[in-house]
């Protein structure tokens, strides 16, 4: 009876030590992500996310979203560290006490914490968890190693150790050659900046000065300040949204829509399906899921902009009519996307790469389908992966005779030629779009080709 109050007394005085909780929420939540395949933007959902995440207060939702992109992000050179400062092997059975070690070490060497700080709540939150409890002592020796040898750690280990997954850094070592992938690697250890597009009857430039933005290259315009979203001139009224510049060009590539009916196929949460309504197309966006359609139209709402809304699923959906122009922004496994996102490196793997690009042939056979004869299909995905981009393109070109190839030419994507591949199409790679400061620069990985249905 004595031991049991004694447990518990720790626990409480645990829970009463400043910054314990968020770190246990965001040790958590690192697991659920790497263990589990989790989406980190899922579990930080304010409405339906992490229960354990919702129930802390604002501030330590913030420090938790934080350390726990920062682990993952530097999840790579944190492995490395590990491996280097250790004497023995993490335990296989105690994960969690590999996740509180990683959070902790996360804040040593790449957050502005004091180190005595980090290593004190780590051990403690070792201490916390009946699972890990009695490594204690090995936790406290490893992180105050780590918080000892900080800057050496940094200049050799940290600086010479790979950022992404083997099963990521192979592909695309292969796709795109190893210069691109160490260029790549040293994108993704920068967090990148906001992008949103402007409703086409507002000025782009007026907003340029309003938001202290940078217009980039392709008619985007770039933020660099900290304060969020929703507190931004010009969110609440709807004058514009918040879209990644290589996210924008897809719906660049159609041309002029005015008064055509597109289809936007798997639309949610709506960003080109914005586009196509701002610039005047009869905007019909559908999607699988109930709950991302709910954002589409919130996202309408604020614009005030207007289309259709459909529920179903696209490969079963069969329209009254056809489609002047139909948009395919295919599901993908978003690897592009991870200087954003870095928790897709960690929650994916090649099985899901090649599943995806079998489901994206499928949808885009689907595009053509339910085009009018004469009109544009447009098929973009997210990914870094030639899989889910460049070799779904050319089998469609091989395998369907009712489309052709009709290419992109530089003066549509603000003169980057370095973005256009050898098939005619978008390939966007994180480093591509080079600025001064690099982190004001770069793209999300992204592959857009354009085909023409022909007449019979």
């Amino acid at each position: 009876m004595k031991k049991q109050t004694t447990r518990n007394s720790s626990s409480s005085s645990n829970k009463a030590v400043a910054g314990f909780e968020p770190r246990k929420i965001a040790a958590r939540l690192l697991g659920l992500v790497v263990d589990e395949r989790h989406s980190l933007a899922a579990l930080l959902d304010s409405a339906t996310g992490n229960s354990g995440f919702r129930a802390l207060a604002a501030n330590d939702r913030a420090m938790v979203r934080a350390i726990v992109m920062t682990s993952l992000r530097h999840r790579g050179p944190i492995l490395a560290v590990m491996k280097h400062v250790m004497d023995r092997p993490e335990p296989k059975r105690a994960r969690d006490l590999t996740h509180i070690l990683h959070v902790a070490a996360a804040q040593i060497l790449f957050m502005e914490l004091p180190d005595s700080a980090a290593v004190n709540l780590g051990v403690a939150a070792i201490a916390g968890n009946r699972t890990t409890q009695r490594f204690k002592g090995f936790a406290n020796a490893v992180l105050r190693r780590i918080g000892r040898e900080k800057q050496d750690l940094l200049n050799t280990v940290v600086n010479d150790a790979p950022v992404m997954p083997p099963w990521l850094r192979k592909q695309v070592r292969s796709d795109f050659g190893r210069q691109n992938l160490d260029l790549i690697e040293a994108m993704v250890l920068l967090e990148p900046y906001l992008d949103i597009s402007v409703k086409a009857d507002r000025s782009v430039d007026g907003w340029m000065r309003k938001l202290d933005a940078t217009r980039l290259a392709t008619g985007s315009l770039r933020l660099t300040t900290s304060t969020p979203v929703h507190k931004l001139e010009g969110y609440q009224q709807g004058a514009w949204w918040v879209q990644n510049a290589a996210a924008a060009i897809p719906v660049k590539l159609l041309g002029d829509v005015c008064g055509l009916s597109v289809a936007d196929l798997c639309a949610a949460p709506g960003g080109k399906s914005a586009q196509l309504a701002s610039a005047g197309a009869k905007v019909t966006s559908i999607d699988n899921s109930q709950t991302r359609l709910a954002r589409l139209v919130e996202n309408f709402n604020r614009l005030e902009l207007e289309g259709d809304v459909v529920c179903a699923d696209v490969l079963e959906w069969n329209p009254q009519q056809k489609f002047d122009y139909v948009l395919l922004d295919a599901p993908c496994s978003s690897t592009g996307t991870m200087r954003r996102h870095p928790d897709v490196m960690w929650s994916k793997d090649v099985e899901e790469v090649k599943s995806l690009g079998r489901l994206q042939v499928q949808l885009l056979n689907k595009a053509i389908e339910i085009t009018k004869s004469g009109g544009i299909i447009v098929f973009a995905t997210c990914s870094i992966a030639k899989a889910e981009g460049e070799d779904v393109f050319a089998r469609i070109l091989h395998e369907n005779s009712q489309v052709e190839c009709q290419p992109v030419t530089s003066d549509e994507v603000g003169g980057l030629t370095e973005i256009i591949n050898g098939q005619g199409a978008v390939r966007c790679l994180p480093h591509h779009m080079a600025l001064d400061p690099p982190r004001l620069g770069g793209l999300d990985g992204f592959f857009a080709g354009r085909l023409r249905k022909l007449k019979v």
